[in-house]
């Protein structure tokens, strides 16, 4: 335990260093302000932008829509962002050969594994939170009379994906020993889902339900039979890429 937490503050002061803290602060930053900034002022930015004789009919904006903008900024800028900038997470610490000179002291294999994924989580955690936090600010703000009404479980759905994939990451990681093929490995999975998804069977129990589906369950749409199936496969997903990076990391030949 000590050894992971000496571990751990290496890689915060690491992160703070490399500015790698301050990059997901001011993403996440900005998603939380600009999803409801963009589904109040969007409407009247496009009404200006068009020719006097265009008419175009849009509807008054509401909380949804500043949720809508929510959750695709996440999946399109937040996601990839800490995945991006993660990456290269493991194929650095290869290349330097730091992981020779702290195992050869005597630091286990597993504590070192074990902040890594810890910073992985505590980073999506605290900057998705945050950034959720913001926007439920903002939108209160801007639509004092939204509904909270399955708020929870979208955007804790979404959340749970995104644990799926750091996981995922870090097993491909410590799988490879390069900065390119996790990403590849986390863009392969994911439209390997988008394929399996043409098969009814697996389209049950497929954890994209948990970064697709949430206006549905924002909307007030209970928690169903599917939906259940996909927390529980990707549940299992998360458990098994964990376990596998630590067993392939325990075992692997490190130089």
């Amino acid at each position: 335990m000590r050894g992971t937490l000496a571990f751990f503050k290496k890689e915060i002061i690491e992160h703070i260093r490399n500015y790698k803290l301050f990059i997901f602060f001011i993403v996440f930053a900005v998603i939380g302000i600009l999803s409801p900034l963009s589904a109040k002022f969007l409407p009247e930015l496009l009404e200006g932008l068009v020719d006097d004789n265009i008419t175009i009919i849009l509807q008054e904006p509401t909380y949804v829509d500043s949720w809508m903008q929510f959750f695709s900024n996440i999946n399109q800028i937040g996601l990839v962002v800490m995945v991006l900038v993660f990456s290269p997470m493991m194929a650095r610490e290869y290349d330097k050969g730091t992981l020779v000179h702290m195992v050869t002291k005597g630091l286990p294999r597993l504590s070192i594994y074990s902040a890594k994924l810890s910073i992985l989580y505590l980073s999506w955690t605290v900057f998705y939170w945050f950034s959720f936090a913001i926007t439920l600010g903002y939108t209160y703000f801007y639509f004092p009379d939204g509904s909270t009404e399955g708020l929870f479980l979208s955007t804790f759905s979404l959340y749970v994906f995104g644990l799926m994939l750091l996981a995922l990451l870090l097993f491909s990681a410590v799988l490879f020993e390069s900065t390119f093929a996790p990403l590849l490995s986390v863009a392969g999975f994911i439209g390997l889902l988008f394929i399996s998804e043409l098969i009814p069977l697996i389209q049950e129990w497929s954890p994209l339900q948990l970064g697709g589906r949430n206006m549905e369950w924002l909307m007030g749409v209970e928690l169903d039979r599917e939906m259940i199936q996909s927390f529980s496969s990707t549940s299992i997903l998360i458990i098994l890429f964990i376990l596998g990076g630590g067993i392939v990391f325990k075992k692997k030949a490190i130089n």
